[in-house]
């Protein structure tokens, strides 16, 4: 016998993923179920001694055992049935755990049976895809389940991907892109009204620049967090203490990565919409980063005019 195992780290399996693997398991188990009628008729005519068999089914079976968060259970021995409920219901699973068995004999004319046992486990929750396969090495019907399994982790985005590592950057660059209008509006009336403000400003002119992006700064990250927030909070790392700033008089905390990349995220139950979140991310990025430039280009237009004016 040969066994292996899988333990799913720092990847994103979808929904898809998942459907595609239940059904390539069906797919498999009823390739094997007609290949065993179709034996068991050549075979019916023969004396036992003379028959052949390359797959004499002795118990096989797929089995799909489902936790909810309403905690109730549902063990389903028909993919059909399971397929109905996991595509209705997939947003309300807290864990699965699947079983691909297969128990059958094989035999030679004048020669006598040999039984044999593989297996197939999966088991799901939100941040685990565990898989352990048990199969013959002589006799691997299961090989192309596997691979095709594996093949799918390996293709499966990374967690710790470019929304989640450059947080800070698409925080700043969608708060700096908001916050521009309110803030220079402000700037310009409190120029426009009070004589103090201009004076400040006509003295150097590099000040005016500065209080823009400043200004910018601080209100668009208030608007950024409020519009970004909701949309990271199930997909970010935890945080973990790394000591105490007194000059700051606060604690500090950064980013579990190593925790984070430990585990993956699989879009089922709380995580269904995390995909959706990333993507929705990734757009008010590129939407934002656009108006970065001709923003900067107004600020130089304004300071030119408050310098000359």
């Amino acid at each position: 016998m040969y066994n292996d195992s899988i333990k799913v780290a720092n990847k994103i399996i979808t929904y898809n993923d998942l459907s595609e693997i239940f059904l390539k398991m069906n797919e498999k188990l009823e390739e094997l179920k007609k290949i065993y009628k179709t034996e068991e008729l050549q075979n019916r005519i023969l004396e036992t001694r003379y028959q052949k068999w390359t797959y004499k089914d002795m118990g096989s079976y797929l089995t799909f055992s489902v936790d909810f968060y309403d905690d109730t259970s549902i063990k389903f021995d028909n993919y059909d049935s399971f397929i109905g409920v996991f595509n209705n219901r997939v947003h309300e699973i807290k864990s699965m755990y699947i079983i691909f068995h297969l128990g059958y004999s094989t035999s030679e004319p004048e020669f006598p049976s040999n039984y044999s046992t593989q297996s197939i486990s999966i088991s799901v929750t939100e941040n685990k895809l565990d898989i352990n396969l048990s199969i013959d090495s002589k006799d691997n019907k299961l090989e192309d389940v596997y691979q095709f399994i594996k093949e799918k982790i390996q293709k499966a985005p990374p967690k710790y991907d470019f929304v989640i590592s450059k947080k800070n950057s698409i925080n700043n660059t969608v708060g700096f892109a908001l916050g521009f209008i309110p803030a220079n509006i402000i700037l310009i009336l409190l120029y426009i009204i009070f004589q103090e403000v201009r004076v400040f400003f006509n003295s150097l002119f590099i000040l005016y620049p500065i209080c823009s992006l400043i200004l910018s700064y601080l209100i668009g990250n208030i608007i950024a967090n409020n519009m970004l927030d909701d949309l990271y909070k199930n997909i970010v790392p935890s945080k973990v203490y790394m000591g105490f700033d007194y000059d700051a008089g606060r604690g500090i905390y950064k980013d579990n990565i190593t925790e984070y990349t430990k585990y993956g995220e699989i879009l089922i139950g709380r995580n269904i919409n995390n995909l959706k979140c990333r993507r929705e991310i990734r757009r008010k990025y590129k939407k934002y980063k656009k108006y970065i430039l001709p923003e900067i280009a107004i600020i130089i237009i304004l300071t030119i005019l408050i310098a000359f004016f």
